[in-house]
């Protein structure tokens, strides 16, 4: 999650499929998403499919003198 919070994709869907947690500065249309487990394994099945790590690895596309990351 953006801020390191929640340690996995899955996680991730299955805090937002719960609508996420409740605080005063949550947007009104934040709601649970009903996804069924099966919908979490293909959402996330998904997500995984858009990672490609020769590019977020590649030297050439790092930042001048910085360090990339992998997922």
């Amino acid at each position: 999650m953006h801020d390191g919070s929640i340690r996995t994709l899955r996680e991730v869907v299955q805090h937002y499929n719960r609508g996420g947690e409740p605080n005063l500065n949550a947007d009104v249309l934040i709601r649970p998403l009903g996804l069924t487990e099966q919908e979490v394994d293909d959402l996330v099945a998904f997500l995984e499919a858009l990672t490609d790590t020769s590019f977020t690895t590649n030297p050439a596309l790092l930042p001048p003198g910085g360090k990339g990351g992998t997922p």
